[in-house]
């Protein structure tokens, strides 16, 4: 038996789904949208896995149903699921918003050679970045 993901697997070519596995994603899903943690919505249905391992089933859209994969969780169920993930992400601090501010970047460099280098290849990249000057069009 090969297996997909938690909850199915291959048997003899065919795609079959772990009932039990089944009723601990649905637990899983029921559990956190009842205001518990990741990791203490699968320990409630006596599942030992990290956070990154439950908040993948939470956010497993196969888990809605395809044409390969029976229907686990409903959409209402799994948006709602995905939303709280963004809240508390959102309340914990754990976004971050992307800068619009552009970054100027001189485009003009000015380099002064100096005299005899350095032997330690490190000394010698940080005295030959000393030498560069930005030219300031200013």
């Amino acid at each position: 038996m090969a297996r997909l993901c938690y909850g199915d697997m291959i048997k003899d070519g065919k795609f079959v789904i772990n009932e039990k596995e089944t009723q601990n994603i649905r637990g899983i899903f029921r559990n956190y949208l009842e205001g518990n943690s990741l990791i203490k919505s699968a320990e409630l249905m006596g599942i030992k896995k990290n956070n990154s391992s439950v908040k993948r089933i939470l956010t497993n859209k196969k888990y809605m149903g395809n044409e390969n994969y029976p229907k686990i969780i409903d959409k209402e169920s799994f948006d709602m699921a995905g939303q709280m993930i963004k809240d508390r992400a959102v309340a914990m601090g754990r976004v971050w918003k992307k800068r619009e501010k552009e970054i100027e970047v001189p485009t003009e460099f000015l380099y002064e050679k100096g005299e005899v280098l350095p032997i330690d290849p490190f000394e010698r990249a940080r005295y030959q970045y000393s030498r560069i000057k930005v030219i300031d069009d200013e």
